[in-house]
């Protein structure tokens, strides 16, 4: 383990909340790995099952929580009878900063800084577009380009939706198990379990195999064996832009690929059926998802 302090500034954090989440951030920097770590707080109080939590998500990453400032005397003290060094500092409180207001009139420039002022301030940087409105007071927005010529033909095609449906007071359902994401193609011979679901951006060839305790998404053509709720999880599913398994599993229901289709490649294309395979009656069933 590196032995130089590498320091981390959660002064502006409010809750332990948002320090888990801005210390799991500075560790996707690799200097973060594997060093003794250093936090600054702010006035916040943390209790000891807190800073616990907090070292185990250090120490996940193969650092060491070694030192803490902060302007709390408890924070210091308990911080101290787990054995971590810690120091108090006092935290200042900035004053708000006073608008300046910059003359920018066509004398302060020169004609050739006139003509460049709408893009480049007079030292250097970069000017924000302003904002514009039209008569009914609503702002002018530039739209999002696409990297790709949308066929005329296609758009007759698609399929309305109601944007301007009624609102409901119904609950966004949250999934509450962990999930990874795996930007690669799986290739024969390599094995992916996860104790959770699975989100692959790629294909999966052939020879490949996917194992999770909750679904597997497959942002792809699925060629593999996929099993899914795979601690027993009848209700999880198996998705995919292309689904093409040679073997689907979800608990312990089996099915495998129709024979007529059993073929080592696929034709890809720009256009797929995404479906999704679910357990109905103690059978795998693919269902399209529209």
């Amino acid at each position: 383990m590196n032995n130089e302090l590498f320091v981390i500034d959660l002064s502006s954090c409010n809750n332990t909340g948002e320090i888990i989440t801005n210390v799991s951030t500075a560790f996707e920097v690799p200097e973060a790995r594997e060093r003794k770590i250093g936090l600054k707080l702010g006035d916040i109080v943390l209790n000891q099952a807190q800073i616990l939590s907090i070292q185990s998500l250090i120490a996940s990453y193969a650092s060491e929580l070694n030192y803490v400032e902060t302007p709390n005397e408890s924070t210091k003290n308990i911080c101290e009878n787990m054995g971590i060094n810690a120091q108090l500092y006092e935290q200042v409180y900035n004053e708000p900063v006073q608008e300046i207001a910059f003359d920018l009139s066509k004398e302060n420039y020169t004609p050739a800084q006139q003509e460049n002022k709408e893009e480049t301030h007079s030292d250097g940087f970069e000017e924000f577009k302003p904002i514009e409105f039209n008569e009914d007071g609503k702002q002018i927005m530039e739209t999002y380009k696409k990297a790709y010529d949308e066929n005329e033909e296609e758009k007759q095609t698609w399929e309305e939706v109601d944007y301007y449906a009624p609102p409901t007071d119904e609950p966004v359902i949250v999934d509450s198990k962990q999930t990874i994401y795996v930007t690669q193609t799986l290739r024969s011979g390599q094995i992916l379990e996860f104790d959770g679901n699975i989100v692959i951006i790629g294909d999966c060839h052939p020879g490949s195999e996917i194992k999770a305790t909750g679904d597997i998404t497959v942002w792809g053509v699925l060629g593999s064996i996929a099993h899914a709720g795979a601690k027993g999880n009848r209700d999880a599913k198996i998705r995919a832009l292309k689904m093409n398994a040679v073997q689907l599993r979800i608990a312990n229901c089996y099915s495998r690929r129709p024979d007529g289709t059993n073929i080592p490649y696929i034709i890809k294309s720009s256009v797929f059926t995404p479906e999704e395979a679910r357990i109905v009656d103690d059978s795998i069933v693919l269902f399209k998802i529209n």
